[in-house]
């Protein structure tokens, strides 16, 4: 059970929140956001996110003026994290192009999981070789993308100096924090 679900079966407002890594997709309004407890918030966030820390730094911040407060404050927090945690997050999220139970994951991968077979088998032969050099997943905001876009990016980034790379990791990690929270909150 995630901790997201063992708060909502806890808590009289457990319409308000849903666990996030099934296969059965939540939405909330930013009205409802704010009235959760920061422990649902931080609950939510943080599975949503991969990242229970930046889930507990978000809900510290509540309540959130609008959309963009919320995504700021992510962001923000982000970027504060150190680079242990940001790596535990990093590492948490599916190896692109494989097949998950994540419906956010397997939304914003669609078009590189339709990509031929041996398209397939390149990506998951190039993102080894990324984690063997760069010690953690390949990581981009692939919504929209196909699988011949992500074998262009991974080429391309595996010819990156270490500190761009994580910095380029870090920068697609905000993009799907992003992604992410703007599929779940609504206005």
């Amino acid at each position: 059970m995630t901790e997201s679900q063992a708060i909502a079966e806890n808590s009289s407002d457990s319409e308000l929140i849903a666990p996030t890594r099934t296969a059965t997709p939540f939405h909330t309004t930013l009205a409802e956001l704010n009235r959760m407890t920061p422990a649902q918030i931080s609950a939510m966030i943080g599975d949503l996110l991969y990242n229970p820390t930046l889930g507990e730094e978000v809900a510290a911040a509540a309540p959130f003026r609008n959309l963009e407060h919320l995504l700021d404050v992510a962001h923000r927090e982000l970027l504060r994290m150190p680079r242990v945690e940001v790596l535990d997050s990093i590492q948490a999220h599916p190896v692109l192009g494989e097949q998950t139970s994540d419906i956010y994951s397997r939304e914003e991968q669609s078009f590189i999981l339709e990509s031929p077979p041996e398209v397939l088998s390149e990506i998951a032969d190039l993102c080894r070789r990324y984690e063997e050099r760069f010690h953690h997943l390949f990581l981009v905001c692939a919504q929209g993308i196909g699988g011949h876009e992500v074998l262009r990016l991974l080429r391309r980034r595996l010819e990156n100096p270490t500190v761009t790379e994580w910095e380029t990791t870090v920068r697609e990690l905000g993009r799907i924090n992003t992604l992410r929270l703007r599929s779940v909150v609504k206005g």
